[in-house]
C-alpha cells in the first residue's frame, strides 16, 4: 500500500513539472488558451506556450494548485544526494540551509573570491584559500578597524564573522553556517577594551544564521553596533582591542 501511495505521489509530482525549467510548479499556476501549464517564473520569460505555442491566458489552474499545496516536494538538491521532502510552504526555507546546496564564500564581502560551492565543501575551501584568517579557537582577537571577514571552527561547527564601518557606525556580527534553530544554541560576546586596560564595553548577542545576510543583521542591531564617536575612544594607531568569544547558550 505504501508503494502504491508513493507511485501516486510521484505521478502527481510528474504532472507538476514545468515544461520549460523542469522544476515543480507552485501557485499561482496559469494556463495557455489550450489548457497547458507553465510555472510563474517561466511564464514571465516566454511569450507563448512552450507546449503548443498558443497565447497565455490569465486563467489559473485552481485544481492543480490545490494538488500542489497537498504534495511534499523533494529538495532541489536531490541529484546531489538530499532525500528530504517538504510541503510547499517549507521547501524554500529548507533550500536556504540544505547541506547539499550551494553558498558564496564570505570573503566576497571584502575582496574578490568567486567561490560558489557546496556547503559541505566550504571548510575545505577556507583552509585552502583563506587559511590566514581561519580560526580554531572560540575566543579570538580582531584588532583591525577596517572591514574584516573571518571563519571560526569550534564546537564542531563553522562560524563566520564580519566587521564593518558604515555610515558613521561600527558593526560586528557572527553567523553560524546552519539554520536559525541551530544558531540559537550559540551566543557571541564582544569585548572592546581601552588602552588603559580599565575601560571596556561588553555586549552579548545570539549568533545569527547565515541565511540572514550581514546587512540585515546590522540593520536589526542584533549585533555589536557602536557610533563612530564611541569607537574612536578605543582606537590606538588605527587598531582596537576587540575580543570575540563564542559559547553555547
Amino acid at each position: 500500500m505504501e508503494d502504491l501511495s508513493r507511485a501516486v505521489d510521484d505521478a502527481l509530482l510528474k504532472g507538476l513539472e514545468c515544461p520549460v525549467c523542469m522544476e515543480y510548479m507552485v501557485p499561482p499556476i496559469k494556463l495557455c488558451t489550450n489548457g497547458h501549464n507553465t510555472c510563474s517564473k517561466c511564464r514571465a520569460k516566454v511569450q507563448r506556450c512552450p507546449t503548443c505555442r498558443a497565447e497565455f491566458s490569465e486563467t489559473r489552474c485552481l485544481a492543480l494548485e490545490e494538488i500542489a499545496r497537498s504534495q511534499k516536494y523533494p529538495c532541489a538538491n536531490r541529484q546531489r544526494g538530499c532525500l528530504e521532502c517538504f510541503p510547499i510552504e517549507h521547501i524554500a526555507k529548507h533550500h536556504d540551509v540544505c547541506v547539499y546546496g550551494k553558498m558564496k564564500c564570505h570573503y566576497h564581502f571584502i575582496k574578490t573570491c568567486s567561490w560558489n560551492g557546496l556547503k559541505s565543501d566550504f571548510k575545505q575551501h577556507i583552509v585552502a584559500a583563506h587559511s590566514k584568517s581561519f580560526i580554531l579557537e572560540p575566543t579570538f582577537r580582531s584588532p583591525l578597524l577596517k572591514g574584516t571577514v573571518g571563519v571560526v571552527s569550534c564546537f564542531g561547527e563553522l562560524f563566520a564573522y564580519y566587521k564593518q564601518k558604515k555610515d558613521g557606525r561600527f558593526y560586528c556580527a557572527v553567523q553560524l553556517i546552519g539554520t536559525n534553530n541551530e544558531a540559537s544554541k550559540y551566543k557571541c560576546e564582544f569585548t572592546l577594551r581601552a588602552a588603559n586596560g580599565i575601560e571596556q564595553i561588553s555586549n552579548t548577542f545570539l549568533v545569527r544564521s547565515y541565511t540572514e545576510d550581514f546587512e540585515k543583521i546590522f540593520n536589526s542591531r542584533k549585533c555589536l553596533s557602536l557610533d563612530e564617536e564611541t569607537i574612536n575612544l578605543f582606537v590606538v594607531d588605527e587598531k582596537h582591542n576587540l575580543t570575540v568569544t563564542l559559547s553555547t547558550v
